[in-house]
């Protein structure tokens, strides 16, 4: 099978979505219930936008989502949905998203640039995870819910920890679509303390 050929690849392209991995949020919401009807979802690396897609039907007529990434999206335009392209960690585009905050969830699939160096590659998904962890502080409302994508190492518990002691029920998480290959779990926080 090709790498890029299989199961939930194909389900995909079927559903109208331009990435697999929006069958990971898709069993993470089932599982945890991260995103309710009404929310305000902020969700970080965003393209090529299945997460985006997946998360305005969880929210309906009432939520919004805004989505952030370097790369374009890919899905079009919604009225529910707010696009900036960039790096979320610049202050200039932390002001653009501190206009529609506060949110109810922060979800995050980003990843770093990868070099094939799995120590180096984890180091740089736990420092992006723990930027995220702290902007939570900024952006997300006391009982909010955070999901982020961690390539596990050896700081991985240290991140644990972290969303131990401020959400109510903190998860490590691997949903069926993550690749047999893949060392990444997502971290989900729900009910963030105030």
């Amino acid at each position: 099978m090709k790498w890029d050929d299989d199961y939930y690849t194909r389900k995909a392209r079927r559903e109208g979505y331009p990435a697999r991995s929006v069958y990971k949020l898709m069993e993470i919401q089932r599982k945890y219930r991260v995103v309710s009807r009404g929310d305000r979802v902020l969700d970080l690396g965003a393209a090529p936008g299945s997460w985006s897609k997946y998360l305005l039907s969880c929210v309906g007529e009432k939520g919004l989502v805004v989505a952030v990434d370097l790369l374009p999206l890919v899905i079009g335009s919604h009225e529910r949905l707010v696009f900036y392209q960039g790096d979320f960690t610049s202050d200039e585009v932390q002001e653009r998203i501190d206009v529609h905050a506060p949110f109810q969830v922060i979800v995050s699939d980003a990843a770093p640039s990868t070099s094939g160096n799995r120590g180096l590659d984890t180091a740089r998904s736990e420092a992006l995870v723990e930027r995220i962890l702290s902007l939570a502080g900024r952006w997300l409302v006391p009982g909010g819910n955070l999901v982020a994508k961690l390539f596990q190492g050896s700081g991985a518990q240290e991140i644990f920890r972290a969303v131990r002691e401020g959400w109510e029920r903190a998860y490590f998480f691997r949903p069926q679509a993550t690749r047999r290959q893949s060392f990444e779990v997502f971290v989900v926080g729900v009910g963030k303390r105030s």
